[in-house]
């Protein structure tokens, strides 16, 4: 039989490597930078092109490499960080395999220029595909100098799975993010096709945590700082009142190192229970530093997976420690009765009624159509026109209450009427228990659901849904979801139209971005106008907003903006359709989470009316159900017939 099995040539196996260790132009600047961080540099320039697609320059001031070392760092499992078995339970440095840039080596072209600070000349080494193409003396600044070009230009099938520049870049700021969060005492600089991203100086954790995430950060942290013999605690925690369903800051660093780490995730959100709304996310920035032996960094390839020795341990120390400071942060602030400028208590002063202004007179214009009205309001001399949407009938008048004898007398004469008339058809109410049910008992005309109040056959209002009986079957309708169809078609159609309304703030409100935010909303600009935003730039990383879309809830704009750019980080490149459909499904649920659900009998039939006539199928826009239909052989099933 035939020898089958190979040895495979160093380059092969560097490729295979690769696959592991990099994955897209953010991996490689991964590395490089934390080799920079481990050689001592206290300033990183990181210079990229379409996305280091094309470029990816790493420049430091690092302890540079000596000829011999500029050669052999590219060999595989080569490394100054460790010498043996032992010291892989006690790593103080970033690096310590050996396998980066034999890995990069492997899949770009590099030239690699490098000097130690007391040489006088520094070397150069240019490798292609694993191959040294060329090793010389150059004059060059002390520190390391790396240029990788054309990433993965010897894999094209790789190449060919790289997302669109925009994606790849996210990824990029997200990572040096991790890095710079955790090295406030090194300067950073970040340019993207030679337009300068951002340039972070050396400063304290906190205010390097604002430089880089925005400043909105300012006021909502709290800081933590618990020291056992266990582990050391710090870092920062957002207060309760500032967490967000989606898009939360949540970092865990720990000995310098960023990490995931679900348990430990977990004991954070135990510590703020009882404090947000389920569902929501708090925002944290939390440090962690432990003996080294105590962790091992190396069972993942990217170092971000830790197993720690004491984890069940430490996650009761955490979660004591971030419970505390939110206490402390949530606890009612006293007063300083020692005060030079005491609080000014207005006194209460006793008016009589009669100097009272007179209320205002309300007057009403109803068109012959009965489809919109325009209410009219005198104050204090000064007239308001409200014109106020929405299907009222055409019998509706508001009464003139400038006269209140006629209105009362004509309201008590009614009155015995309209009760005669409930037992004729008109809507009744029933309780049952705490729950309200309405029901209308009516004939019915057709099979489909109802389009109108005056066609539906059996309506019940009950726990947020609708119940229509017809002839052959019961339609449960999901109001929540019906009511999220409505207002994603209208903005859909409006957005179709060009005639998307927005609603101009009387003040602007002004909003300090991120630097992953900033570049999202500069990229997404014409997609968030067509929305309704109006929103201009002020300076660096700072914003106005003027407009938001129509609907949307006022008072939280900031709170706004940060979801749909949250959405638009969650996307990659799409079509113009599926962009739309994304943002607009934000804006919907964005809306519906500040609706209270309370449905009138007449909202119910109009809506109803409405899906009826919308467009596609009956699925809500995160396509769930909004129609079930139960026969009666179903609800016989469950009576055990």
């Amino acid at each position: 039989m035939d020898n089958v099995i190979n040895l495979l040539p160093d380059n092969i196996a560097n490729q295979i490597a690769a696959g592991e260790v990099i994955q897209r132009p953010a991996s490689v600047i991964k590395e490089l930078v934390e080799n920079s961080i481990d050689a001592g540099a206290t300033d990183i320039v990181i210079e990229i092109k379409q996305a280091g697609k094309t470029l990816i320059q790493v420049i430091d001031n690092g302890k540079g490499m000596a000829p011999m070392d500029a050669r052999m760092a590219f060999e595989r499992h080569a490394t100054s960080k460790i010498k043996s078995a032992d010291d892989l339970f006690a790593l103080t440095t970033m690096g310590f395999r050996g396998e980066a840039l034999a890995s990069i080596a492997a899949v770009a072209q590099i030239v690699l220029q490098t000097r130690p600070h007391d040489a006088e000349m520094g070397t150069r080494v240019e490798i292609e595909g694993s191959k040294v193409i060329e090793s010389s003396s150059v004059v060059c600044a002390p520190g390391a100098n790396f240029a990788i070009k054309n990433l993965f230009f010897n894999i094209p099938a790789r190449r060919k799975f790289l997302k669109a520049d925009d994606t790849e870049f996210k990824h990029i700021i997200t990572e040096v993010q991790r890095v710079a969060t955790v090295h406030p005492e090194v300067q950073f600089t970040l340019v993207h096709n030679d337009q300068l991203v951002f340039k972070l100086r050396e400063t304290s954790l906190k205010q390097r945590i604002i430089d880089l995430f925005g400043k909105r950060l300012v006021d909502i942290l709290l800081s933590v700082d618990t020291a056992t013999p266990l582990v050391n605690i710090t870092g920062f925690v957002g207060r309760a009142s500032a967490s967000r369903k989606r898009g939360a800051l949540q970092h865990f660093f720990v000995n310098g190192r960023y990490m995931r780490h679900t348990y430990f995730h977990r004991s954070v959100m135990n510590a703020y229970e009882g404090m947000i709304p389920p569902g929501d996310q708090p925002e944290y920035f939390i440090f962690l530093e432990v003996d080294p032996s105590s962790i091992d960094v190396n069972i993942h390839p990217t170092k971000t997976e830790i197993k720690f020795e004491a984890e069940g341990d430490i996650s009761k120390i955490l979660y004591s420690s971030v419970r505390e400071v939110l206490m402390k942060g949530a606890a009612v602030p006293s007063i300083n009765f020692e005060e030079d400028n005491p609080i000014d208590i207005p006194t209460f002063v006793p008016v009589d009624i009669r100097d009272m202004a007179e209320p205002p007179i309300i007057s009403s214009r109803i068109s012959s159509g009965g489809a919109t009205s325009s209410v009219t309001a005198s104050v204090a001399g000064a007239d308001y026109t409200l014109d106020t949407l929405g299907e009222l009938p055409q019998e509706f008048q508001l009464p003139d209450m400038s006269d209140w004898d006629e209105f009362y007398r004509n309201f008590e004469a009614n009155r015995t009427s309209v009760e005669r008339s409930s037992s004729a058809g008109a809507p009744r109410t029933i309780t049952v228990g705490s729950s309200t049910l309405i029901s209308s008992s009516l004939t019915p005309e057709v099979e489909e659901i109802p389009s109108s109040l005056n066609e539906i056959p059996e309506l019940v209002i009950f726990g947020g849904y609708a119940f229509v009986s017809g002839e052959k079957d019961l339609r449960i309708i999901h109001l929540r979801r019906a009511r999220a169809k409505i207002i994603y078609e209208e903005y859909m159609e409006a957005i179709g139209q060009e005639s998307i309304i927005s609603n101009r703030l009387l003040f602007p409100q002004l909003i300090d971005l991120g630097i992953k935010e900033a570049k999202l909303l500069e990229a997404h600009q014409t997609s968030l106008q067509s929305l309704g935003f109006d929103i201009s730039e002020m300076g660096k990383n700072s914003y106005a907003i003027n407009a938001i879309p129509y609907g949307m809830p006022a008072g939280n704009e900031a709170d706004l903006l940060l979801e749909i750019l949250e959405e638009c980080n969650a996307m990659d490149k799409s079509s113009e359709e599926v962009v739309y459909h994304r943002l607009v499904s934000a804006l919907t649920a964005y809306r519906m989470k500040h609706e209270d659900g309370y449905y009138t009998h007449t909202a119910v039939a109009q809506m109803i009316s409405k899906i009826n006539k919308s467009v596609g199928n009956l699925l809500a826009p995160g396509g769930k159900v909004i129609v079930s239909v139960m026969t009666p052989k179903e609800l016989a099933k469950r009576f055990g017939e």
